[in-house]
């Protein structure tokens, strides 16, 4: 090969390096980022039930906490898939009312739950200017019912005194590789979340979130015992940090 032909040869190499390498870091800068992100708070969950059947009982709320680690990537734009795993209490309590006033069963519930959601940014041309985002989620979440622990206040007929049947607190935590319950431990239904977040750093980010969880699935569609549905509703309060890469 000549010099010249040579020369020319090795201009046309480096020119191609070039332009692969311009088109590459193009098309990576251009591409959307992926988030992952760490989250937790309190929450407050509550039973939709009918009780029809039942006289002086009344089911409520009970608080509780939430941790989740979060994956989030763009699809198009301002529009994102946000998945991840949510460990979180759903807890509630049955009581009695009237005559039987006292008599109660705080139940303490922790489930492994899984949501895919779309996420759109509908205020990000009024923010991209600031240091401050907000986004909103939809979508569906499936579980795994994974403990259960109950605080019981009964009275104790065998012990019959001038003041009544005393009482006492029982707590056991519940046996779900026997069941005897047969609860249905399969969890899954709508959730909705909101994110207010601010650049502290580059691609880190603090933000605040709230979510709402609408149970689909019958907690205790398999009891022996059902005398009617149980349906979790659950809004969770949090903070968190993500970061961009």
């Amino acid at each position: 090969m000549k010099k010249n032909e040579k020369q020319l040869f090795l201009k046309e190499r480096v020119f191609l390096l070039l332009f692969i390498t311009l088109f590459t870091n193009h098309t990576i800068s251009s591409q959307e980022k992926y988030r992952i992100s760490l989250s937790g708070g309190a929450n407050s969950n509550d039973i939709t039930y009918s009780a029809s059947n039942r006289v002086n009982t009344e089911y409520t709320d009970n608080s509780g906490n939430y941790f989740k680690a979060g994956f989030n990537f763009k699809a198009y734009k301002s529009i994102s898939i946000q998945t991840g795993l949510t460990y979180i209490d759903k807890n509630y309590q049955y009581q009695r009312t009237g005559s039987r006033e006292g008599i109660s069963t705080i139940h303490r519930a922790k489930y492994f739950n899984i949501p895919v959601m779309v996420g759109i940014q509908p205020l990000q041309n009024s923010l991209k200017s600031t240091k401050f985002n907000f986004e909103v989620f939809a979508g569906p979440y499936v579980g795994w019912w994974n403990s259960l622990e109950r605080e019981s206040t009964v009275e104790v007929f065998g012990e019959l005194d001038f003041g009544g049947f005393p009482r006492k607190t029982v707590v056991e935590s519940y046996n779900f590789d026997k069941n005897e319950n047969q609860f249905n431990r399969v969890d899954y239904g709508l959730q909705a979340e909101t994110r207010v977040g601010y650049n502290l750093y580059k691609d880190m980010n603090l933000f605040i979130e709230y979510s709402f969880m609408y149970g689909l699935s019958d907690n205790q569609k398999n009891e022996l015992r059902k005398t009617s549905n149980y349906y979790y509703t659950t809004s969770n309060y949090g903070i968190g940090v993500s970061y961009n890469f």
